[in-house]
């Protein structure tokens, strides 16, 4: 790799933070990192759709939100500015999470198609009033929108700066060497390893069924997902599909750094008409683009581990656990990660959650945290255990109304003899000696001195659990 190409690479990885992407204007990608998998295909959608539709001149930015458009939840805003006459860079920003479980994006929050909001160094205010006007726009979303702005354009001349500093000079032939070599980068990565096919299904639990047949030959992927059954709760997008598809190979691989056009091109990904997919408007999102996901992270693992036995590692538990309380005008979200999968040397890692201030929570809601930490777990276990989830109690001090979103792959598939499975996610309500197990998503109000308890999955465990001889 030459010094131009290394300097380039280097430049990308420091400039892309978060979930983001440096794209040309004709849509080829130079680079895209970001830790939600469907990063990987949704924010490439997002700027070929802004670039296809509206004209951005250098400085110019755009926003999106429509998960149809390439966005994702309406949570999430998409920015697109055009940083030079060349290049494009898509920048995904989160507003702040809530959770609506309804069965049509439009239900779901102000849902912002491709729209223009920096043009000729002037923001359009007119716009942004007309969003702000909007009954479910979030509060603070102009300022919120403004900042995030300024905090682009600074960094975009950051980047040019970079680069004059460094006098790299970013020519076609430049970009078509760096795509070249990081495809064969990806071809190498897959042909070290073990060619085959296998098939896997998972069934979920609002009925969906998905079917992944995955062929590996002559360092090329092919995922099709033909059998695949039509939406009943879950829908997810062609884009957020492919995206989660080369997220989960590009990591096992371990070409993922290198993320482009290059090694997209190593991944082919079909799906059967009228699948879930495929979603289309208007349907909600929301569930697939978390449950829907973590489905086909499970189906890939599974397939993977089929055909590379001797990598063979346990499942992990994908779904996050999503809670959202409400009182009044108050509410609180809560994202409870699920723990890892163990390994063929070491045992998965445990969860955590990210942000949770136990004081703030019961000063903003009429709640009081019991309990939050590791939880005990049944499952996982082996000669590595499973990484443990987290158990969550909290008592409703007045009335509140509680949503929640997790796992809907409780259906257990076939593992391989050295897996184990990990505890699924438990959502249970006590109320003084009864306690009620509650379904894997659902919304109700919460009476005072009623205790809901809500423990995320434990990661599978690995290997047959060693038996310890005590000698008196």
């Amino acid at each position: 790799m030459s010094y131009q190409i290394e300097l380039f690479h280097s430049l990308l990885s420091d400039f892309l933070q978060g979930e983001a992407a440096l794209m040309t204007t004709e849509g080829d990608v130079l680079s895209l990192r970001g830790s939600n998998p469907v990063s990987y295909d949704t924010l490439v959608k997002a700027a070929r759709t802004v670039t296809k539709y509206l004209k951005l001149a250098e400085g110019d930015i755009a926003l999106l939100n429509d998960p149809y458009s390439g966005g994702t939840t309406l949570d999430e805003i998409t920015f697109i500015m055009a940083v030079s006459e060349d290049l494009v860079w898509v920048n995904r920003r989160p507003l702040g999470k809530y959770l609506k479980l309804v069965k049509s994006v439009e239900e779901e929050g102000l849902r912002i198609p491709p729209t223009p909001l920096r043009q000729k160094g002037q923001l359009n205010e007119m716009i942004l009033g007309a969003m702000s006007a909007h009954p479910a726009c979030p509060p603070q979303f102009t300022e919120w929108v403004k900042a995030q702005c300024a905090e682009m354009i600074v960094s975009a001349q950051k980047l040019h700066d970079t680069i004059e500093g460094t006098g790299l000079s970013v020519t076609g032939d430049l970009i078509e060497e760096y795509v070249g070599l990081s495809k064969k980068l990806a071809v190498q990565r897959i042909s070290e390893k073990a060619s085959g096919e296998t098939r896997v299904d998972v069934v979920l639990d609002s009925g969906e069924l998905l079917r992944l047949n995955l062929e590996i030959q002559d360092g090329k992927v092919v995922m099709d997902f033909g059998g695949t059954s039509a939406a009943k709760t879950l829908h997810l997008t062609e884009s957020a599909t492919y995206g989660a598809c080369f997220h989960a190979i590009s990591k096992f691989y371990g070409f993922d750094k290198y993320s482009n056009s290059g090694s997209f091109s190593v991944l082919q990904v079909t799906k059967p008409a009228g699948c879930w997919l495929m979603a289309k408007y208007p349907a909600s999102t929301l569930k697939g683009m978390t449950c829907g996901v973590a489905a086909l992270q499970t189906a890939i693992d599974l397939a993977l581990n089929n055909i590379h036995n001797k990598n063979e590692k346990a499942l992990s538990s994908y779904a996050p656990l999503m809670l959202q309380l409400n009182h009044g005008a108050s509410q609180a979200f809560l994202n409870i990660e699920g723990g890892q999968g163990a390994t063929q040397d070491h045992d998965g890692q445990g969860a955590h959650i990210e942000g949770l201030s136990i004081e703030t929570l019961e000063r903003q809601l009429p709640v009081h945290v019991q309990r939050m930490d590791r939880r005990h777990s049944n499952g996982g276990k082996g000669k590595y255990s499973g990484g443990r989830g987290l158990i969550f109690k909290v008592e409703a001090l007045e009335e509140i109304e509680a949503s929640w979103l997790t796992d809907m792959t409780l259906h257990r598939p076939r593992l391989p003899k050295s897996c184990s499975h990990g505890d699924p996610c438990e959502v249970t309500l006590e109320n003084g000696d009864s306690t009620k197990s509650l379904p894997v998503l659902g919304q109700q109000k919460i009476h005072k001195g009623e205790v809901l308890s809500l423990c995320s999955g434990t990661g599978g465990g690995y290997g047959r659990a060693e038996t310890k001889v005590i000698v008196e």
